[in-house]
């Protein structure tokens, strides 16, 4: 069920928004340091409509400047961009899936921005997009819009989950796996 109050898209590889509702007015210039992990009173779902969605992992990869597996680490920053809330994660890279221009090796921490924040005390994410949690263990399919920042490629589509040795898509219109994270890369290799 999606009671949402925000629409948004991905346009020319960097994070905007369509305002749904003039609910989301009183967001502009707010900001929070608290964590997202936090659980907040309230959660106001957002809408998203998303420019990109894959369905496999060939597309994933040709639209992926980077794909890595890793861990969220903690929470760098809160913001709001033209009055919607933006979250930037720590991501600790254990191993490098894909990397045509050398960007990362293992061991790297990247900034990882994901649409939704904590504002007021009040959790705003998209539903089936819920901001990462510290401590998560992922894949992702990474865009760099400007030195040191990523996003993940599509949304939901290009995150995956890692638990209990397997690897799964966190979409359920994404990209179809199932298995260990060893197999992942392989698949991602060879696709």
């Amino acid at each position: 069920m999606k009671t949402h109050s925000m629409r948004r898209q991905l346009v020319h590889g960097a994070v905007s928004a369509m305002i749904a509702g003039a609910a989301v007015a009183g967001l502009s210039g707010c900001s929070s340091s608290a964590s997202p992990a936090d659980t907040p009173a309230t959660t106001v779902g957002m809408d998203a409509s998303w420019a990109e969605g894959y369905n496999n992992l060939a597309d994933l990869k040709a639209h992926s400047k980077l794909a890595v597996q890793g861990t969220f680490t903690r929470v760098i920053a809160q913001s709001s961009i033209k009055t919607i809330p933006v979250t930037d994660f720590e991501f600790t890279v254990d191993k490098v899936l894909h990397d045509p221009g050398h960007l990362v090796t293992a061991g790297a921490r990247l900034t990882v921005r994901q649409t939704g924040g904590t504002v007021d005390g009040v959790l705003h994410q998209i539903a089936d997009d819920p901001l990462f949690k510290i401590s998560e263990n992922a894949v992702l399919f990474l865009k760099q819009p400007e030195p040191g920042l990523f996003y993940v490629v599509g949304g939901p589509s290009g995150r995956f989950e890692v638990a209990n040795g397997k690897v799964s898509p966190f979409a359920p219109d994404g990209a179809k796996f199932s298995g260990s994270p060893a197999d992942f890369a392989t698949a991602v290799k060879n696709s």
